[in-house]
């Protein structure tokens, strides 16, 4: 039986998608898992302890995405630890993102895609992201966020390159909602505060 609702969204299990994935890459993936799982401990404590105000949920997923990606780098070269920790986490992303605009528990419209990112906004992991609404009707959405946690902690972990990894997030998510009805894009390339802008722009439009 289902044990989701609204109000209670699904929370997939991390780690064991993770491994899922590696285990197609790795000859001992159980082995490197847990030597990632350990590392991550003590990034956990350095977040935690730096910035306490950061959601659990956040630090839960800045962590293991860092430790993955910090373990991959001693056994090959960081493009491709790079790739595999995308190869990895993208279907992460997808399944959280999915518990989080609650694709199980409602019904797939572009109202409720709105609604449930604005409610992920201010609940989820993200929610001390400044989010601007630009336009919001029943055929554009689009907002800006004028500063990205995840840039922010993983250039303190001296890993700003793993900011790439939640933006193709975006691109999974919101292109995997409504496929052929409802589209995102950022209004072209370099439209991220990683590229240098000022905010990240966010754009879906409803074809259907």
């Amino acid at each position: 039986m289902i044990k989701t609702n609204i109000d209670k969204p699904a929370k997939p299990e991390v780690p064991l998608i993770i491994l899922g994935v590696l285990k197609g890459y790795l000859d001992d993936a159980d082995a490197f898992m847990e030597k990632t799982m350990e590392s991550r401990k003590e990034i956990v404590k350095k977040i935690s302890q730096e910035n306490p105000q950061h959601p659990t949920e956040f630090v839960n997923i800045v962590s293991i995405v860092a430790a993955l990606y910090s373990e991959l780098k001693k056994d090959m070269e960081n493009e491709k630890a790079l790739s595999l920790v995308k190869a990895s986490f993208l279907p992460v992303g997808l399944a959280m993102q999915m518990g989080n605009f609650r694709y199980v528990e409602d019904k797939h419209t572009f109202e409720n895609l709105i609604n449930y990112q604005q409610r992920t906004n201010k609940q989820g992991p993200t929610q001390l992201n400044r989010m601007e609404i630009i336009k919001q009707n029943n055929k554009t959405y689009e907002f800006h966020v004028h500063n990205c946690m995840f840039k922010d902690e993983f250039s303190r972990l001296g890993m700003p390159e793993l900011t790439a990894v939640m933006c193709a997030i975006d691109n999974v998510v919101f292109n995997s909602y409504l496929p052929g009805k409802v589209t995102f894009h950022r209004n072209g390339t370099g439209n991220t505060i990683i590229d240098g802008m000022q905010y990240c722009t966010f754009i879906c439009e409803n074809m259907g």
